[in-house]
């Protein structure tokens, strides 16, 4: 379970219930074991996908690792005008057009929407520790 969210995101949601039924019946057998623990003690794994997914672009992105190279969505053209907005532009990035809703599932629209959100209602990446980015990219999707 741990180390399938990049490689299952892009997945169909009928292939994805088979795996939250796996953490659902876990979460089941941990918890009659244990009835002080509260039912919401697990991760969903969702929320495991998005933050490994933005992990990913962060490192991707903002420090260049080789590896992920093919990874990284350009960023968009220096803004004409002063907006709100135009400050967060920069560290935006180009999402892929889709014309399918297999390909908009795929990592790069799905990670790339989700990078812009990120930019635009948090500071999170800009921190430099990746665990920080991790911390609080969690908090970020709880709320």
């Amino acid at each position: 379970m741990e180390y399938f969210p990049l490689a299952w995101s892009s997945c169909p949601p009928s292939y994805l219930a088979r795996p939250e039924h796996v953490q659902r019946r876990a979460q089941r057998l941990v918890n009659g074991k244990s009835p002080h623990l509260v039912l919401d003690s697990f991760q969903p794994l969702q929320e495991r996908r998005y933050v490994a997914g933005l992990y990913v672009m962060h490192k991707a992105l903002n420090l260049h690792t080789p590896h992920l190279a093919a990874t990284k969505l350009p960023r968009p053209p220096p803004p004409l005008h002063s907006t709100r907005v135009a400050p967060y532009r920069q560290e935006q990035v180009n999402v892929p057009f889709s014309r399918t809703e297999h390909h908009l599932r795929s990592f790069l629209p799905r990670y790339g929407r989700l990078w812009n959100q990120l930019v635009r209602q948090t500071d999170l990446h800009h921190h430099a520790s990746l665990q920080d980015l991790k911390r609080g990219v969690n908090r970020w999707l709880i709320a």
